[in-house]
């Protein structure tokens, strides 16, 4: 039922051309790096339609561009499911998996991964293909946006193996690193290979907008995989907490989630209203900065309207075998234990604290 809601969007969807062929490299990457385990699961895999996303959310990127957006955001889905498993219940197991993951960005170019699993030399690849043309100081955003993302498995880990029931605030603050829209988001620049002046990108408007789009996506997802993460007792839900919080109806649960969703759209178009003015005034913007600006605020309504497109429809959040996990869990247990007896990383901030503005 909750893949059949509605929610406030009046965004466009357009569909990149060039995604049937994105998908026949992206199935043939994930066949190579050893990210799916078997030819069954890899159908389901297929079945989740995850290169569609990536078609939507980039709808204007390049054949390149395109291939390694794709690669980059389909990878969160078999990195989620290894913490679906044993994995996810481990602390120290965790801990140990996300900093291998953590220190791919700082090290220097070609370094295989420390951390031996497919997921690690997956992130390896795509991080140094995105890292291509683009500024240190964008490096350095992106680096720490990824650090964030892994450590909130870590978070979320501790959290299953504690039992100890989440708040709604306590679990926002978290779903919004958890879900992965930052580094997502970070890649609308590096495929249309443009960088939003850093003016605008850190003044408190743009970083409000991007908050949005990012709420408005894990809220959309928290709706879309409310039965999949029921059935797999998954407590990182916001219809859940708030069901349990509130002591209402999953129904009115449900319409709140989807009002929250409003909420967010609705400031996402009053703030966007103001930034052409603000962009050519105070920031004082040129054409060529405005011009970024403007396909920084064009990716994220994009973003936002493909995710709810595709998780409307994906297998992944059907239920039933549809939505079982992909990726090979046991290799990463293995690929840990064999960290620890491991000399030590190159030294680099394993998780660097919040950048400016976030």
């Amino acid at each position: 039922m909750p893949q059949t809601v509605g929610f406030f969007l009046p965004f466009p969807v357009h569909r990149n051309p060039g995604a049937d062929r994105a998908r026949e490299h992206h199935v043939d990457w994930v066949r190579a790096h050893g990210l799916v385990a078997g030819e069954a699961a890899l159908d389901r895999y297929r079945d989740w339609r995850l290169t569609d996303l990536a078609s939507y959310a980039y709808p204007d990127a390049a054949p390149d561009d395109l291939d390694l957006v794709t690669d980059a955001v389909c990878l969160g889905f078999p990195l989620d499911d290894q913490f679906d498993g044993p994995l996810g219940r481990d602390p120290e197991a965790a801990a140990g998996f996300a900093t291998g993951l953590a220190v791919i960005p700082y090290q220097p170019p070609g370094t295989p991964p420390a951390l031996d699993a497919p997921v690690a030399r997956a992130y390896a690849d795509v991080w140094h293909r995105s890292a291509a043309g683009m500024s240190a100081g964008w490096r350095k955003r992106a680096a720490g946006n990824l650090a964030r993302f892994f450590r909130s498995y870590v978070q979320e880990t501790l959290n299953r193996a504690r039992g100890i029931p989440l708040g709604e605030n306590a679990y926002i603050a978290l779903r919004r690193h958890a879900v992965g829209t930052a580094p997502c988001f970070d890649l609308i620049e590096r495929a249309g290979h443009f960088e939003v002046p850093a003016t605008a990108y850190w003044s408190r408007e743009v970083q409000l907008l991007t908050r949005c789009a990012g709420d408005v996506v894990f809220l959309c997802n928290d709706v879309h995989s409310l039965e999949r993460e029921e059935e797999q007792g998954d407590p990182h839900n916001l219809v859940l907490i708030r069901q349990r919080t509130r002591d209402c109806t999953r129904t009115r649960a449900l319409d709140d989630v989807i009002g929250l969703v409003r909420d967010r759209v609705e400031l996402f178009m009053t703030l966007a209203a103001r930034l052409p003015s603000m962009a050519a005034g105070q920031w004082r913007l040129d054409a060529h900065g405005r011009a970024a600006l403007a396909r920084y605020l064009d990716g994220l309504r994009a973003w936002m309207a493909g995710n709810q497109r595709w998780g409307s429809v994906t297998a992944r959040y059907a239920g039933g075998d549809g939505g079982a996990g992909v990726g090979p869990a046991a290799d990463a247990l293995s690929a840990v234990a064999a960290g620890r007896a491991a000399p030590a990383a190159p030294a680099a901030p394993p998780f660097p604290g919040p950048a400016r503005g976030a």
